[in-house]
């Protein structure tokens, strides 16, 4: 298994992507049967529910990612004693992790009404509830193992096993869906699917690595232990604040504008993932390699690597935020109905997000790479606080609906993981002052907000039909947005080297094919 770095990136990318089109064509397929059969109440339980459900997942938030940036190294050194004690020490908190999040689950049954504003006309809410909990809790007592291949750079192993049990899940789902509309056995395939994708990406990892069972009782030296402890609680807090936004938007939602407005809005939340997930496709597969990187390189070398690597996050960012926006409602009126719109200024809202997110993924990247978790201990416990007094405020004293949750998330990112992160990885991890990094985003992201005023003055110039306005929009949309980049960044070194890394990763591949 003795590949370049490039080239597993490369292939990580490729894969990932064919894996996440595929995924995304199964969900939307999924959610039209969904909507058809069983209505946008239960979309909304849906969307309820998995969000619970994720805030509950705190109790994991750390441990995954501390343990993973603990194993570049050993991996990088074919350390296989360090690697499995590691894994030993994972598998150990999962379990307890595991058991927590079922108890936290079931003690929460009695008080599900609580965070829902109009009680829907749906039988056994707690079962349905408990259905999504054990999906939630088997995922912990199997799934660590793809860490492992994750670090290890062979993350299109992972992505073939998720695609494959997507495909089986969502074809069953569908027949179910056709044949009974029961919400209650579309669940328990999705339970049966989760176990046996986990269960079989675990005894794909004790092949890959058979020392992980030869060293099964092997443990982490003490020292060593409360490093990864100190990374583990400065991890949870890291991604705190992120899990308390998106998981409490619908919790929001549902308890001061209604369930049905949680269907209506899953909706579009499911499109905008769908987005994100395509676009953080090629940052997680390059996690890895960054993470050894780091490990092996110069710090001035990683500086270089990360200049690229935010040009080429902004240039994907700044085109899927822009099509976000200009056929985002269209799609969803073609898709299933007028009736399930938003008004426009709410999509901007989702859009703004959007760019703010995907912007922040280089630096989140870098802290990982780097293990500057304690150094941002705090970032996300004030992120938090400051995203629900100001969404609460907005939509209860104000009244402002979805528009305020999401305005509250938009302040909270402005007012500290625009600039806390970047800061934190140029100060601890390149040594370096941030002035020339925020100087480059602050106009990047003006350019970004011109060029949608300005495609969104063109569109809505013309009122044409469904169809023909989606391909109105997405022409428009391609021809301003590519101009705009050329011109403004076409003499950028960052630009020139965008092109050339397509170059040779092609070139890579086509090598790597014929030596084989």
């Amino acid at each position: 298994m003795n590949e370049t770095r490039t080239y597993k990136s490369f292939k990580n990318s490729i894969v990932a992507i064919i894996a996440q089109l595929l995924s995304i064509l199964l969900s939307f397929i999924t959610r039209t049967f969904f909507i058809k059969y069983l209505g946008v109440e239960y979309l909304g339980v849906n969307g309820l529910f998995t969000n619970i459900l994720t805030i509950l997942s705190l109790a994991e938030l750390g441990v995954g990612t501390a343990i993973i940036y603990s194993m570049y190294k050993p991996l990088a050194n074919s350390s296989d004693t360090k690697v499995a004690a590691l894994m030993n020490l994972y598998a150990k908190l999962y379990r307890y992790i595991g058991i927590f999040i079922g108890t936290v689950g079931i003690i929460l049954i009695p008080f599900l009404n609580i965070f829902i504003k109009d009680a829907p006309n749906i039988p056994n809410l707690e079962l349905i509830y408990v259905l999504y909990l054990l999906n939630t809790t088997i995922s912990y007592f199997f799934t660590f193992k793809r860490s492992i291949i994750i670090a290890d750079q062979y993350g299109y192993i992972n992505k073939f096993n998720i695609i494959l049990f997507s495909i089986i899940q969502n074809g069953i789902q569908i027949i179910l869906l056709v044949k009974t509309s029961n919400f209650y056995l579309f669940l328990c395939v999705q339970i049966a699917c989760t176990l046996l994708s986990n269960i079989f990406i675990s005894i794909k990892a004790d092949k890959m690595y058979p020392y992980l069972k030869k060293y099964k009782k092997i443990k982490v030296d003490t020292k060593e232990k409360k490093s990864i402890f100190k990374n583990i609680v400065a991890m949870m807090s890291h991604k705190l604040g992120s899990v308390v936004v998106s998981g409490t938007d619908n919790l929001l939602i549902s308890a001061f504008v209604g369930i049905s407005s949680v269907g209506i809005y899953s909706n579009y939340i499911l499109v905008s993932n769908t987005v994100k997930a395509i676009t953080l496709q090629g940052m997680d597969a390059v996690t890895a390699s960054i993470g050894n990187l780091t490990a092996t390189e110069s710090t001035s070398h990683s500086y270089n690597v990360f200049k690229k690597v935010y040009f080429i996050n902004y240039i994907i960012t700044f085109y899927a935020a822009v099509f976000l926006y200009t056929l985002i409602n269209p799609f969803i009126s073609l898709w299933i109905g007028k009736e399930y719109l938003l008004s426009q200024h709410i999509v901007l809202m989702i859009v703004i997000n959007f760019y703010i997110v995907q912007m922040r993924q280089p630096s989140i990247v870098y802290i990982n790479a780097y293990g500057l978790f304690w150094k941002i201990k705090w970032k996300s416990i004030v992120e938090a606080i400051i995203n629900l007094i100001v969404s609460m405020t907005l939509v209860a004293e104000f009244n402002m609906g979805i528009f305020g949750i999401l305005l509250g998330t938009m302040i909270s990112n402005l007012f500290t993981n625009l600039w806390w992160e970047p800061h934190v990885v140029f100060k601890y991890g390149f040594n370096r002052n941030s002035y020339d990094y925020f100087k480059t985003y602050i106009i990047d992201s003006l350019v970004f907000v011109f060029t949608v005023i300005l495609i969104n003055r063109v569109c809505e110039s013309f009122r044409l039909g469904i169809g023909m306005q989606i391909l109105f929009n997405f022409g428009i949309t391609s021809v301003i947005a590519t101009l705009i980049l050329l011109i403004v960044y076409a003499r950028k070194s960052e630009f020139k080297y965008f092109v050339r890394i397509i170059n040779s990763m092609l070139k890579t591949l086509i090598n790597h094919r014929s030596l084989r």
